[in-house]
């Protein structure tokens, strides 16, 4: 099976904004995804989302960091603006693309209660919906019918992939991270934003 050349990019300086941006506005598709503190919309917080217009590429912008010292969360900035406020301005030129999500009420939700951008006349494809429909019991036999994971390995041969290694490694890597740091990996309690920032970069 074919092996993607993977270019992450974790962004904190302008140099790697400026990508950002260029990526974005360069890409027809895309697809976004959120890390957050919790599952409530309304009382959760984004941590920082990602996107990718092409295979093998994607880009991370944290939006608050877990500050070890203190044990809080820490607004980050770029060049003395927020990123929040960046976010804003990256995910309202999102208007106008084609989005696909996994999961798309969650994602979508969170960016319009937690950001004020609107992106939900803008979502193309919810690949979870997607496998629904093709697929009544989604991904059966391959763990979660539903999961973001399941529904790759299923799907691994049409799309030249081995991705029974690829994402395993990257679960484990992520949740040792977390847990490695103090953090919780229970169902109910998902720490995500404890994990080393470049482990939860490459994740998202």
């Amino acid at each position: 099976m074919a092996k993607i050349e993977k270019k992450y990019y974790t962004v904190q300086d302008k140099e790697d904004l400026k990508l950002l941006h260029q990526h974005i506005v360069e890409s027809d598709i895309l697809a976004v995804d959120t890390e957050t503190t919790g599952l409530n919309p309304r009382k959760d917080k984004i941590v920082g989302w990602s996107v990718s217009g092409d295979e093998g590429i994607g880009f991370y912008l944290p939006t608050l960091v877990w500050n070890f010292d203190k044990g809080e969360l820490e607004l980050q900035t770029i060049d003395g603006t927020s990123t929040e406020t960046i976010s804003r301005n990256l995910l309202n030129l999102l208007k106008g693309k084609k989005l696909v999500f996994h999961n798309a009420s969650f994602d979508v939700q969170f960016i319009k209660n937690y950001l004020g951008v609107d992106l939900l006349p803008d979502v193309w494809v919810d690949t979870g919906l997607l496998v629904h429909t093709v697929f009544e019991e989604g991904a059966f036999g391959f763990g979660n019918p539903f999961g973001l994971k399941s529904i790759a390995k299923m799907n691994q041969k049409e799309l030249g992939l081995d991705m029974d290694k690829a994402a395993n490694d990257e679960q484990v890597e992520l949740k040792e991270s977390i847990k490695g740091n103090g953090g919780s990996v229970t169902k109910d309690l998902y720490e995500i934003y404890k994990a080393d920032l470049d482990i939860l970069s490459k994740y998202a």
